[in-house]
């Protein structure tokens, strides 16, 4: 693979010491594992080589695979999810989790303040809370498989759209610009963090811009408004 390849990957990610499954995209596999989600988006996932899509264990060793290729490897805890770190298992008041409805239950976890964490203990209105990473400080075992190239420029966009869940209705590409239609507007920080990545990864363009239906409907209605009151 080269820098820049825009790829579909399948893959089952295990914690390597039980063999417990904790990512994957093939759904035959989490049906014949038994740990199928009807609602999960099951089908080979994108990854740009080079990038911080994945953990860098795997992203090392996709850049030595070709099409079609199928390994099975381990990747190390400081080559996936980092060591545990004792700095982040803090003591927070029963008060935090009654402000976010959450009933703090030992070995649950639970998303705070847009971070996830785990409840280990209760005790006299105090919480004992770890937010390392699940799998902080575990040795993982991949079986990937490289399934295509992307070579399509919009076809890079509208996979890009689609794994950071932007529901588009179109993508069109003059010249050097890439223009995404929407339904409803696209939120201002979504928009950069998208256009930075087209523009850095799809050489071709060299701006993005986005046309949704709900803001065309408002600014019509408002120019037929200022046309009547002409």
């Amino acid at each position: 693979m080269q820098h820049g390849d825009f790829v579909e990957v399948d893959y089952v990610g295990r914690v390597k010491i039980t063999g417990d499954i904790f990512d994957l995209t093939n759904e035959e596999v989490a049906k014949k594992e038994k740990i199928h989600d009807p609602k999960a988006p099951y089908g080979p996932a994108l990854i740009i080589v080079g990038s911080q899509m994945t953990v860098h264990g795997v992203m090392k060793e996709l850049e030595q695979m070709n099409i079609g290729e199928e390994r099975t490897f381990d990747v190390l805890p400081q080559e996936a999810f980092g060591q545990r770190d004792v700095r982040l298992i803090k003591i927070l008041p029963t008060s935090k989790f009654i402000e976010n409805k959450i009933n703090p239950v030992p070995g649950e976890y639970f998303d705070i303040d847009g971070t996830q964490a785990k409840i280990q203990s209760v005790s006299g209105g105090r919480v004992r809370v770890d937010f390392n990473n699940p799998l902080a400080g575990k040795a993982l075992t991949y079986d990937l498989k490289v399934v295509r190239k992307i070579e399509d420029d919009k076809e890079k966009i509208e996979k890009l759209l689609k794994y950071y869940r932007v529901d588009y209705t179109h993508v069109v590409i003059k010249g050097k610009e890439a223009e995404i239609k929407t339904k409803k507007p696209v939120n201002q920080m979504l928009r950069k963090f998208i256009g930075d990545i087209v523009t850095k990864w799809i050489k071709a363009v060299e701006k993005v811009e986005y046309v949704s239906e709900e803001d065309k409907k408002t600014e019509e209605k408002s120019e037929s408004q200022d046309a009547k009151k002409e």
